[in-house]
């Protein structure tokens, strides 16, 4: 069969890691050809000449949402390589695509920003005045009346997410496949490497810089276990000019180093490198982070919520993020007690058992894919 594999509206995150995996992993499936429409982010991250032949790139100069005039290119140009490609299906890793293929098309959706609009985080700190509101609520209106008309068929990473988005599209769930997220492919050979002094401990926290991502209270923790003469360190992965927001507000800047935006196949080295895996995030649908601490065996330290609960059970030891003091009580309880440390280890292996890996994830989702080129194209009612 031959598929079309749109990446052309990725630009940072989790969502680009999880495009290169799952592309890796379609090394294998040689009766497949697969034509990778990419996005600038995504030319720049993947190395071609290590694809086999049944892969052909097609890369966009700019991303859809740049300018208008991006967006008018985007539109022309994308329509006219679809009908010289002529594939069986496509697949947009995560939508809205802002394009409506003529073939049948499976939409992957992770964007929990507006999707669970009922989380704390959106009511209260996105949605904190009148203003405020009315430009989230517009934004989610199109948004989700965009993805609903361009699609055939959808996958999620979890069932939470399933039924958020067949009640807010109202749709049938069996339109919608759960396939959970999971560690990146380097994550399967391990590393071990040590570059810092053993007497600091590092938290490392592999994140872009989004609102929900809570960075903001960093500075807050620092103060507190600087007070209190805790020896550690925060490893985060920012460009530079994010890191600065964050760098200047910290008094004790010795507290934070920045590793700059992280290629994937180099995660597992940067984890092997930490103590520990710290990850204070506001809202998430899954994220990559909780199984990747777990593969790399790695202590886990996360917010205490729902969609972070579901995925690591026992494997986490958690925190109310928005309180800077319980977050620093529970970096210092995991620092002082080895016992703890070995205790989250152990169960992260267990928790892994009930998680994706690389190759089940890419296996489903391209199985997937094949149903979704027999069905007929049309939008979902």
């Amino acid at each position: 069969m031959k598929f079309i594999i749109n990446t052309t509206n990725l630009q940072s995150g989790g969502a680009l890691q999880v495009a290169i995996n799952l592309l890796r992993e379609w090394q294998s499936a040689t009766t497949h050809s697969f034509h990778v429409l990419l996005s600038p982010q995504m030319a720049a991250m993947i190395e071609k000449q290590k694809f086999t032949e049944n892969f052909i790139f097609h890369a966009f100069k700019c991303n859809p949402t740049k300018s208008i005039l991006s967006f008018i290119t985007f539109k022309r140009t994308i329509k006219l390589l679809e009908q010289k490609i002529d594939a069986d299906a496509v697949l947009t890793v995560f939508g809205p695509a802002l394009w409506t293929p003529k073939k049948p098309h499976l939409v992957g959706f992770a964007n929990g920003y507006y999707l669970f609009d009922d989380s704390s985080f959106i009511r209260y700190k996105i949605c904190s005045n009148l203003f405020k509101r009315l430009k989230y609520y517009l934004r989610r209106f199109l948004l989700l009346g965009q993805l609903k008309k361009e699609a055939t068929t959808f996958w999620v990473e979890t069932e939470w997410a399933k039924q958020k988005l067949s009640n807010e599209l109202k749709i049938d769930t069996k339109n919608i496949t759960v396939i959970g997220n999971t560690y990146g492919s380097c994550f399967e050979t391990e590393i071990a490497v040590q570059s810092f002094p053993r007497n600091t401990f590092k938290l490392l926290y592999v994140s872009a810089y989004y609102a929900h991502k809570n960075f903001e209270i960093i500075p807050r923790i620092i103060e507190i276990l600087a007070n209190e003469k805790i020896e550690c360190r925060f490893l985060l992965t920012l460009p530079k000019k994010d890191f600065e927001v964050i760098n200047r507000n910290t008094k004790k800047q010795e507290f934070l180093k920045n590793l700059g935006p992280i290629r994937p196949e180099n995660l597992a080295k940067i984890y092997s490198e930490a103590d520990a895996i710290f990850m204070p995030s506001l809202l998430e649908t899954f994220s990559a982070n909780y199984p990747e601490a777990m593969k790399a065996n790695k202590p886990l330290l996360c917010s205490d919520f729902d969609f972070s609960r579901t995925i690591c059970g026992d494997a986490a030891l958690y925190f109310d993020a928005n309180n800077p003091e319980d977050i620093a009580n529970k970096i210092i309880e995991v620092i002082n007690n080895k016992n703890l440390q070995k205790q989250l280890i152990v169960a992260g292996k267990e928790q892994l058992k009930t998680i994706e890996t690389p190759a089940s994830r890419a296996q489903k989702l391209l199985a997937l894919l094949e149903k979704t080129s027999l069905t007929n194209k049309s939008n979902i009612q």
